[in-house]
């Protein structure tokens, strides 16, 4: 696994060094669109409609939509920094205090350089206590709210979360007017729940469709012809670019050593 970043933990007056892993995998197959003709990866470009040309990364800005087709330009200073990698501590609730609809991403943290037995004190009490710490953070430019919990005695995992005005408040009160269910048909179905009740082992419940698209694509891979795909032109220039490097430095050693 690739570490996302390197950063430390707020946890009160002691910081603890950790790196950051994305914990899941997506469970979508990959797949692209592809010209059939020769079996290549279609391109989308950059392109204003109202200019009729393509642009370029340095022409485009952050904009936000005002709601009347225009748009107000973002400036770069006004998006959190990316280097701010702490993790501070607010406060720790009880983990069944948050609600799930506000959990988003989940990631392992894995202790850094010196910061092993502050990242074990830090588990340790946690499952001693039985609480979760809530945190805020920024990943990517984006600031968020964020759980760090015991997953093991081990191992630590973080939660990304959702703020509070991201839940859409119309859904609330859908179920609201709902006819009551008699006493008959409550204790039925109080007993169904319970006949049905089990412990949840996720090696229970593989994604078979994601199993199918891989013995589908298994299956194709024999036959399949491998398209000639032209040459990156980017690859090509940097190749061009070092050969220049060699060549320079060659001359100079050249005039070095005369």
């Amino acid at each position: 696994m690739r570490s996302l970043f390197k950063g430390v933990i707020g946890f009160g007056l002691v910081s603890i060094p950790i790196q950051v892993y994305k914990a899941m995998e997506s469970e979508r197959v990959t797949t692209h669109w592809i010209h059939q003709a020769c079996k290549s990866r279609i391109q989308y470009q950059k392109y204003c409609p109202v200019c009729e040309v393509r642009v370029s990364s340095e022409d485009i800005v952050v904009g936000a939509p005002l709601g009347d087709g225009r748009y107000v330009v973002l400036h770069q200073e006004e998006r959190p920094k990316t280097g701010d990698h702490t993790i501070t501590i607010l406060n720790f609730p009880a983990l069944k205090d948050i609600d799930p609809v506000f959990w988003e991403t989940s990631y392992w943290l894995k202790p850094g350089p010196g910061g092993q037995k502050a990242y074990a004190l830090l588990n340790q009490t946690m499952r001693a206590t039985e609480r979760v710490a809530l945190a805020e953070m920024v990943l990517r430019t984006r600031r968020s709210l964020a759980v760090v919990r015991s997953y093991n005695p081990d191992t630590l995992m973080l939660h990304r979360m959702y703020y509070p005005e991201s839940l859409r408040q119309e859904g609330v009160s859908m179920g609201k007017g709902s006819l009551k269910p008699k006493d008959r048909e409550l204790e039925m179905a109080k007993s169904l729940v319970e006949q049905m009740a089990e412990s949840f082992d996720p090696s229970e419940y593989p994604n078979l469709a994601r199993q199918a698209r891989l013995e589908e694509i298994d299956a194709l891979t024999p036959t399949a012809e491998m398209p000639k795909v032209p040459a990156n032109r980017e690859v090509l220039d940097l190749m061009e670019k070092l050969k220049e490097s060699v060549t320079a430095q060659r001359q100079h050693g050249t005039r070095a050593g005369s």
